[in-house]
């Protein structure tokens, strides 16, 4: 097609309209005057347009760790917490990671909140709480952590849960948070049993890895050029056949030898590529 025709959702040619159009008129109708584009100016728009400068922008961040070894778990409280209610909870006493104060809070018993139903309640029950306290001064600090139970037995894996992000500060609004955790961590019964290697001889070991985020940051600079090749291929073909370098076979006419490459020989003639691609040697 030589040019090609362009008004609102339908494209034309020769001034007819094509299977997309939903009406059959002419395009030189008074009331649908089309907008006209040649080929050449389609063939134009797809030339990428060169970026000049980029603007990148990213946030600080400091990961660390902290480790809550408790050695007599049986020992722990074991009622049910409701709500906000002090019983039945325990941390551990504050620690540093990732530049901020935390501690790390188990409810053996289970937590659950005054309005949720009692299935939910009784099946909250049955698992233990685990979750993540900040005791620093930052009033919104961007977080993300792993809780991982630690399996005490050799070749078992470890229990995770990843919390990707959450924002964490003094006071608790509806989004940020004084203290964050998984509330159905894992099933009392299975950490109870020895034998799955999350308690061993009544010792149980929780890490959680932190990662915190500072504010973001711009910076703005020049894109690099992107790299144009000479356009000096004819001479550039001539200088590899002339020199040998690369050369991966060798074409004898008599007492002469002549070095060559079997990628291009394949580009450039039928015959090689023929000869190459079969069984011959």
């Amino acid at each position: 097609v030589g040019e090609v025709w362009w008004t609102d959702g339908a494209i034309f040619s020769k001034g007819l309209v094509n299977s997309h159009a939903t009406d059959s008129r002419e395009l030189t109708t008074a009331h649908q005057a089309p907008r006209h584009w040649h080929t050449a100016d389609m063939a134009m728009a797809t030339v990428p347009i060169p970026v000049e400068s980029v603007c990148e922008m990213n946030a600080s961040s400091k990961t660390g760790a902290i480790e809550f070894r408790i050695g007599a778990w049986s020992a722990l409280p074991s009622e049910h917490v409701m709500g906000g209610a002090p019983q039945g909870r325990t941390k551990s006493e504050t620690m540093q990671a990732a530049g901020e104060k935390w501690q790390i809070e188990v409810v053996p018993g289970g937590c659950s909140m005054p309005d949720e139903s009692e299935e939910e309640v009784e099946r909250l029950k049955e698992h233990v709480t685990v979750s993540l306290a900040y005791t620093g001064d930052s009033e919104a600090l961007r977080t993300k952590y792993l809780i991982t139970l630690v399996n005490q037995l050799p070749g078992k894996a470890d229990r995770k849960v990843d919390e990707p992000g959450v924002t964490f500060g003094q006071v608790n609004t509806d989004t940020i948070f004084t203290q964050h955790g998984s509330r159905d961590f894992i099933k009392r019964s299975d950490l109870q049993d020895e034998s799955k290697g999350w308690k061993v001889n009544d010792r149980v070991i929780i890490r959680i890895a932190i990662t915190t985020f500072g504010d973001l940051e711009s910076t703005v600079a020049a894109a690099a050029p992107a790299f144009t090749p000479p356009n000096t291929v004819t001479a550039d073909l001539k200088s590899l056949l002339a020199s040998g370098r690369a050369s991966d076979i060798a074409l004898y006419c008599g007492p002469r030898e002549f070095n060559a490459h079997r990628s291009i020989l394949r580009a450039r003639s039928p015959y090689f590529e023929g000869l190459f691609s079969s069984s011959m040697r």
